[in-house]
């Protein structure tokens, strides 16, 4: 069980790691849309409109708040291990 929450939380900081480094990009006055002649639409504009209708499909917005309820001691426990 203890290798499945370390795995979880490499997981979920890779992922933040990752999001962060694109959104870092975005940003970024060489890379971004701010350059003219750039298209101003977003990289990721199509799977996150994927994500969404799969998220609406499934369900998961009505389910979300139960998710997170059961999910809210991972926050705890990550802090307990960073202390």
């Amino acid at each position: 069980m203890t290798i499945e929450i370390i795995a979880f939380l490499g997981f979920v900081f890779t992922l933040t790691s990752v999001v962060a480094k694109a959104y870092e990009r975005r940003q970024d006055v060489l890379y971004g849309p701010y350059i003219q002649g750039r298209n101003p639409q977003h990289p990721f504009e199509p799977a996150i409109a994927r994500l969404a209708q799969a998220c609406k499909t499934s369900g998961l917005q009505r389910h979300f708040a139960q998710i997170g309820w059961k999910f809210r001691n991972v926050s705890c426990f990550a802090s307990a291990i960073i202390c």
